[in-house]
């Protein structure tokens, strides 16, 4: 998170030689622009004294209120608008996977939804369940089911590409949106997935293997459906791979 006041760096940044010289430059240019207007008003006569005090005075005056009212303040205001902006998007990540939560991959997945309903273009929804979770918890800690969960992470980033979107939507469960996929591709991103489990596993120091049960579904526009019936049929056939093994 970034540090929203710095009164240090403002200290350092308006310091008293940077004063003096903007008073200077400011007093200058008073001088300058007085000289204007003397000789733009000396045919209507000499302006009267109090009137040349105030705009000397607003002249110097001007560049010090911006300097050191004006822009610190539009500065802290910007930076309080970013860290509203950091923490409202980081209620929608999940702290330990860096990916959607539940949250957040239902938000972006009804825009997702919206767009290929205009688009036409077809998705693919991927139910994963990661098996075992209870026993590695067992068997390892949790720490060890941690490092599972962000073992999966890593081969679901690797399998998928940047574009599309992957959640973990529950303690042992993700969701990922492949973006303008086809009904033809779900056998071949099923197969994808767990060739990359299957390989992290054996690359991998850890004693605890990894495995997923997955429910995958082709998401058609033109028969419209919402986030969270897709999300009931995926879950559906993912229950039913996981009881099959």
């Amino acid at each position: 998170m970034m540090n929203i006041l710095k009164p240090d760096n403002f200290k350092k940044e308006h310091s008293p030689f940077k004063l003096l010289l903007i008073l200077i430059l400011s007093i200058l240019i008073c001088e300058l622009v007085i000289k204007y207007l003397f000789m733009r008003l000396s045919a209507s006569g000499s302006p009267s004294l109090p009137f040349i005090d105030s705009v000397m005075f607003i002249i110097i005056l001007s560049p010090v209120l911006y300097l050191f009212f004006y822009r610190p303040l539009a500065m802290q205001f910007d930076k309080l608008k970013k860290a509203e902006i950091i923490q409202r998007e980081l209620a929608l990540i999940d702290e330990l996977t860096g990916l959607y939560n539940r949250r957040g991959f239902l938000s972006y997945a009804s825009h997702l939804l919206k767009l290929s309903n205009r688009t036409q273009r077809g998705l693919i929804l991927i139910y994963a369940d990661l098996d075992g979770l209870k026993q590695i918890n067992d068997d390892f800690g949790h720490e060890g089911g941690d490092k599972a969960i962000i073992r999966t992470t890593k081969v679901l980033q690797e399998t998928f590409r940047s574009s599309d979107v992957i959640g973990r939507i529950g303690g042992d469960e993700f969701a990922i949106f492949a973006l303008e996929a086809k009904a033809e591709s779900l056998d071949m991103l099923r197969n994808r997935l767990k060739e990359n489990l299957k390989l992290a596993s054996r690359n991998s120091d850890s004693k605890c293997k990894l495995a997923l049960s997955l429910g995958i579904i082709y998401y058609n526009p033109e028969k419209p459906q919402t986030i969270e019936e897709l999300l009931n049929r995926a879950d559906t056939l993912m229950y039913e791979e996981k009881g099959s093994k």
